[in-house]
């Protein structure tokens, strides 16, 4: 028998395709501390200048006001991404690395190699402070440093779902802030 669509404010939502990971899955934890830095936030423009720099170097030293607006148009921006999230990932990968090699040890035997081609998320982020956060931000720099870290293959639907976040504030309870990672996948 056919599945019913549900339609909500008009809209037609066709039956969810769930795809359960299934008995038998496997789930490996990671753990990291300290702030993460939302990897889109922060990004900086910058004007490079060494094209003008060269033209000007080329002319006499006499230059006509021309000239200086022939290099002066030389000039250009240029997005540089955040600077903060960029040694956040060259500190915490080491860290990740390090995890990763203790689960290829003891799971070798079944067969575990990574990057992982698809798995389930979940994260747990602990704060140590009462700033709110936007999850989401870090949500994503953390599934960045793990496919830059070679935990996991890619973060698209068909590799990396579901995905589960929370977080809470542990503000007396904790120095720094931690963010428990759980990948859940079939060996």
């Amino acid at each position: 028998m056919a599945k019913r669509f549900l339609t909500y404010f008009s809209v037609p939502l066709p039956p969810w395709k769930h795809k359960a990971i299934g008995a038998g899955s496997t789930t490996i934890r990671f753990v990291l501390t300290g702030k993460i830095p939302s990897k889109k936030n922060r990004v900086t423009s910058v004007a490079v200048r060494k094209d003008a720099k060269d033209y000007i170097n080329s002319l006499p030293d006499n230059i006509s006001k021309g000239d200086a607006i022939r290099a002066i148009n030389k000039v250009y921006s240029k997005v540089v991404g955040n600077v903060e999230f960029k040694e956040w990932v060259e500190e915490q990968k080491p860290v990740l690395l390090a995890q990763a090699a203790e689960w290829s040890n003891r799971l070798a035997e079944k067969g575990l190699i990574f990057p992982l081609p698809k798995s389930a998320l979940s994260l747990r982020f602990y704060f140590n402070n009462r700033y709110i956060t936007d999850t989401v931000n870090k949500q994503q720099s953390v599934q960045d440093l793990l496919i830059t870290a070679g935990i996991i293959a890619n973060d698209d639907y068909n590799s990396l779902n579901p995905i589960y976040s929370a977080s809470a504030c542990y503000v007396d309870e904790l120095i720094h802030s931690i963010v428990c990672i759980s990948l859940s996948f079939r060996l």
